[in-house]
């Protein structure tokens, strides 16, 4: 009688964790309404923001392109193809693809910075504090009129811009710290 004992504590024991672990898996889902009252399911496995960016933005790699700052002209070119455009801004050169611009430093020759339009993914500040925690700073960029949140990441700033506090985000941005 023992025996039969022990073995019913064991199932039950293994029951027990299968029904904890039921409905949680590696690709978890949520489902976000939208103003419009349609829902769409994100898969935390393929969501787009991930804690990454914070992880390889420390050693300068920009997640959503994977890509690295401190490259140069000619090895963004090979990796990345022709760009759109090229030219220069605020006493730089930048080359401009689809939705991604590489700034590069004209002393240096190397990006320094590279920016992504992110406004068709929809993401809000609710979106990266939940993913990235609570950005470093929070604030109204007056030279620019935007909203911005930026994340310090020692050598590099993750930064992402909107046109209004709460607002779709509508850059996000990898870029040296001006020293």
């Amino acid at each position: 009688m023992g025996e039969s004992m022990e073995i019913k504590r064991l199932v039950l024991f293994i029951l027990l964790i299968m029904l904890a672990g039921c409905g949680q898996t590696q690709s978890e889902e949520r489902e976000k309404e939208s103003e419009k009252g349609a829902v769409t399911v994100l898969s935390q496995e393929n969501a787009y923001l991930s804690f990454s960016w914070i992880e390889k933005g420390y050693n300068g790699v920009f997640v959503p392109v994977n890509q690295k700052l401190g490259q140069t002209e000619r090895e963004i070119k090979e990796v990345v193809g022709k760009p759109v455009s090229e030219g220069k801004y605020e006493g730089g050169f930048f080359l401009q693809y689809e939705n991604v611009t590489y700034f590069i430093n004209p002393k240096t020759k190397r990006n320094v910075a590279i920016a992504l339009d992110i406004n068709s993914k929809k993401l809000t500040e609710v979106d990266l504090k939940r993913t990235l925690g609570t950005p470093d700073q929070s604030e109204f960029n007056e030279m620019d009129g935007l909203w911005m949140y930026v994340y310090e990441l020692d050598e590099y700033e993750l930064m992402f811009e909107a046109p209004a506090e709460h607002a779709v985000l509508s850059h996000a941005w990898l870029r040296e710290k001006i020293k």
